[in-house]
């Protein structure tokens, strides 16, 4: 089969045009990336500014020691997220105590919660799988149906727990060396 010169550089002018029209694999996931930060960062303001946000999505999020005094998170997603220090306590008002933050039905797997303050917090049904909450405090927290298979929580405050019906976590494991996990099963 014989290809003219002409119809070999018109194939080959074609290609390359088509080439430099590609868009690459890797700025495709750059892009992603860079979607994926902005919507985080807008979730993230939005917490830090209002104290809520109900069933977003924080995953891997690096919020740190931040004062999240009475937030209401309800079904956030907060996998992965750091927040070792955070304060998330009852605030007190001029005019009235408002309770502990509300973490109910949160998802905490993998969580960093050192050193956080999670007094009189609820966090019924949360999830806090594998969360490290080494130095934290719990004292008066609601944890009903919290699940806490794997979580390390050395050197925490426990006093004054509901541990109704919670997974990894009883009132007689708790005791006074304050660790429970996955190596104790």
């Amino acid at each position: 089969m014989w290809i003219s010169k002409a119809a070999t550089f018109l194939i080959a002018a074609c290609l390359c045009v088509a080439m430099l029209f590609a868009v690459p694999a890797w700025a495709d996931d750059a892009e992603d990336a860079a979607i994926e930060a902005a919507r985080l960062a807008t979730q993230l303001e939005h917490l830090i500014n209002t104290g809520r946000c109900v069933n977003c999505d924080l995953t891997s999020a690096k919020i740190g020691a931040q004062k999240l005094n009475g937030a209401r998170l309800t079904g956030a997603k907060l996998t992965g997220a750091d927040l070792a220090g955070a304060d998330f306590r009852q605030a007190e008002l001029a005019t009235a105590k408002m309770s502990g933050a509300n973490l109910s039905g949160a998802n905490l797997e993998g969580a960093n919660l050192t050193g956080a303050d999670l007094s009189e917090a609820n966090l019924t049904g949360a999830n806090l799988r594998s969360a490290d909450l080494t130095g934290s405090d719990l004292s008066g927290a609601n944890l009903t149906g919290t699940d806490f298979w794997g979580a390390e929580i050395r050197r925490a405050d426990l006093t004054d727990l509901n541990v109704d019906k919670s997974i990894g976590i009883t009132e007689a494991e708790v005791g006074s060396s304050g660790k429970i996990s996955i190596f104790d099963r």
